[in-house]
């Protein structure tokens, strides 16, 4: 087989800087192509065993064609190109695919590759408005990076004009910074829902750059620092019960949720007809007394739950080393808090294990959620083999990642790029 080093810069690469740069197109603009359903072709010239583990899957683009770069020049590779579309090349990082889209172009193919590969295409974001009624003033946006699966959220008062981010990414105030200008928010503080174990958390970066606090959950045993300036964030502690408030009577409930890992945390909103008191009064009422008081109708719910359940699929429990003991938490989890909830309830996660559409939210209701894993979670012992026996590989780096997280690390201080390489794997898929 022809080593990758064998393929080289053909005829018409004359060395003109201006000729390379041609053969380059820009993530964004990549996004932009695909958001507007642009008719292109897209290659991945990494192994099969590469694609599988991380590739460009995006709303009407949910895979691409696999052509090792070794095999490439081959008539029977050749074949299965075409010459009428834009052909867009990619790998992990730009090289192998900059010298793919040499060669490609050098034999009559309109093509380009992407810069930076998939560690570029994964710093891209797509936003989404979370559809509420009308008439409430809240405004509730689910921010996704790309290929990286993370889901992040900014929930605002549209009166009070404060706004809460939870599950902050390093580098989330890229896109956010234009919700914030165009609605004229403020930032009141960052929550994170647990420890991440695949990516780092933007909290502490986020929080320093618009002067909010940093809330984290007070069961994850984080390092916190003593404030040694007036730029460090303050820190609070999220215990079972507390409160947020986001602006105009709404707030938001911290619930104890573990499993994925011991101090998942999973934020509770109450949407309809809600005042101070009556949310007040409600919260006396145990989390399973919410569905009994509303028969599963009447004032909706938004459930914010981290890495805990998905739309999909369930939180694994091993990356802390303790696979049997958490899943069997994960377990009560659900008995015992999330699955007392009306079914009517939205749940919003931090991570997606498929595609999506642009500008379209990922979510689903609870009791269509429930009806996807009702094969594996109607007994403790049967949810227990399934989640132990499906646990994928750990994310990459994860434990240096759990570290930095750990002591609440500014994520600006560190080589993001290298340790954030690859997808997240923060869920078992139903």
């Amino acid at each position: 087989m022809q080593s990758r080093n064998m393929i080289v810069p053909m005829a018409n690469d004359d060395g003109n800087s201006n000729n390379k740069n041609s053969l380059v197109i820009k993530p964004t603009e990549l996004k932009r192509k695909m958001d507007k359903g642009d008719d292109i072709f897209i290659l991945d010239v990494r192994s099969r065993q590469e694609h599988d583990q991380w590739t460009i899957s995006y709303d009407n683009y949910p895979d691409s064609l696999v052509i090792p770069v070794e095999t490439l020049a081959s008539l029977k590779s050749l074949k299965q190109i075409p010459k009428n579309k834009e052909v867009i090349t990619f790998c992990t990082r730009g090289q192998w695919s900059s010298m793919a889209a040499r060669t490609l172009a050098s034999l009559g193919y309109n093509v380009r590759t992407v810069e930076g590969g998939m560690v570029g295409w994964s710093r891209l974001y797509d936003v989404a408005e979370v559809n509420l009624d009308s008439n409430i003033t809240l405004k509730i946006w689910q921010v996704r990076r790309i290929s990286k699966g993370c889901m992040s959220y900014v929930i605002a008062s549209t009166k009070d004009k404060k706004a809460t981010i939870i599950d902050a990414t390093c580098d989330i105030d890229t896109v956010i910074n234009t919700l914030l200008q165009e609605n004229e928010l403020s930032v009141s503080r960052v929550l994170d829902t647990h420890m991440h174990s695949d990516h780092l958390s933007g909290s502490v970066r986020v929080a320093r750059k618009y002067g909010s606090e940093v809330a984290v959950s007070a069961f994850e045993n984080y390092t916190t620092p003593q404030v040694s300036s007036e730029k460090d964030p303050k820190y609070n502690l999220i215990s079972t019960g507390q409160e947020f408030e986001l602006g105009d009577g709404f707030y938001l409930e911290a619930l104890h949720t573990p499993g994925h890992t011991d101090g998942s945390m999973s934020f509770l909103l109450k949407i309809h007809n809600v005042t101070k008191n009556e949310y007040v009064h409600k919260k006396e009422s145990s989390v399973d007394n919410f569905a009994k008081n509303n028969n599963g109708a009447g004032p909706d719910y938004y459930l914010f739950t981290g890495d805990t359940i998905f739309i999909n699929g369930v939180g694994r429990p091993d990356l802390r080393n303790k696979s049997q003991e958490y899943a069997i938490k994960l377990f009560h989890t659900y008995y015992n808090v999330i699955f007392g909830l009306p079914d009517k309830t939205i749940i919003l996660s931090s991570h997606y294990s498929s595609g999506f559409e642009h500008e379209k939210p990922v979510l689903d209701s609870l009791g269509a959620i429930k009806q996807k894993l009702a094969s594996i979670i109607d007994s403790e012992n049967k949810f227990i083999d399934f989640v132990t026996s499906n646990i994928q590989p750990h994310p990459m780096n994860y434990e240096k990642i759990v570290y930095l997280n750990k002591n609440l690390t500014s994520c600006d201080m560190v080589n993001q790029t290298d340790l954030e390489s690859g997808p997240n794997s923060c869920g078992i898929r139903a």
